[in-house]
């Protein structure tokens, strides 16, 4: 049995366009029951998006999609991304879930980020500067307060749109050249997210060019997602059947990043994922509403 979710998308704390409230308000009109913020890295939207979900009666899971790589370092390397999902309960108490080592990865992320960006500033013209920072609000911003990559994107095409394909092409840089950050192989990953108490899932697994990696980490992992809206649907009864096979948790979600139309997950998800996730049974009303 299935319930309805969507346990994968983004906001503008990383690649999406939607704050958490507007990521939240979409899938209750949805009708989506149980959902998940997962931000690259960071979990800079996770209570926000936890404050909106508590009228709506869905459940709502802390997340993020975690970044790991494939052959770091040589030219067939490529990146491999985890879901790490933790029990909603760990937002209950504050600063528990701050005191996890993936949230103080997601700011040593976010101080990164800023510090990448400001550094490719540095390397434009002093008027091209004046127009991307006109006051300054940039470089005297926060990390946490510091346009994500998405909306990086949009201010550059809006205030000087011939940096856009330079910086387009530049900033993938950030990941490939920060070893310490990112240089992971997803099995060290994995047991980073196992050791802070969250469960791992492995993030669109079609979409990696190294099939035997793959499959080891498959292996290794504790589910993966079968669908997300870049899955046909032989390639997601691929993926259902690996995960019944082998006895591992699956998820559908639609990898929402809000830059096309949205497309539903082509199936709930598994009770007994969801369950797993939770670490606790499902309200039995919410099992009842299940399709």
């Amino acid at each position: 049995m299935t319930i309805r979710a969507d346990l994968h998308g983004h906001t503008y704390f990383s690649d999406g366009r939607a704050s958490p409230a507007e990521y939240v308000d979409f899938r209750r009109q949805m009708q989506m029951q149980v959902i998940a913020i997962a931000d690259h890295d960071i979990f800079a939207g996770v209570r926000a998006g936890a404050l909106a979900c508590r009228p709506t009666g869905m459940i709502f899971i802390p997340a993020a999609e975690i970044t790991a790589f494939l052959n770091f370092g040589a030219a067939e390397a490529e990146q491999f991304h985890v879901l790490a999902y933790f029990p909603p309960e760990i937002l209950n108490a504050y600063g528990v879930f701050e005191q996890t080592y993936l949230y103080r990865r997601g700011e040593q992320v976010q101080a990164a980020w800023k510090s990448f960006v400001m550094t490719w500033f540095d390397d434009v013209t002093a008027e091209d500067r004046a127009a991307l920072d006109p006051d300054g609000a940039l470089a005297k911003a926060a990390p946490g307060q510091f346009p994500a990559l998405q909306s990086m994107i949009n201010l550059i095409a809006a205030r000087r749109h011939s940096l856009f394909e330079p910086f387009r092409d530049h900033h993938f840089r950030f990941w490939n050249d920060d070893k310490q950050l990112f240089g992971w192989s997803p099995e060290e990953m994995i047991d980073a997210i196992r050791a802070d108490g969250a469960v791992d899932i492995v993030a669109h697994p079609v979409r990696y060019r190294d099939k035997p990696r793959t499959e080891a980490v498959l292996q290794y992992a504790s589910g993966l997602e079968v669908y997300t809206s870049r899955h046909k649907a032989d390639v997601a009864a691929h993926y259902r059947d690996y995960a019944v096979k082998n006895r591992k948790l699956w998820t559908a979600s639609a990898d929402d990043h809000q830059n096309a139309r949205y497309i539903a997950p082509a199936s709930g998800v598994p009770i007994n994922t969801i369950e797993r996730l939770l670490r606790k049974p499902l309200p039995i009303e919410m099992v009842l509403q299940a399709p």
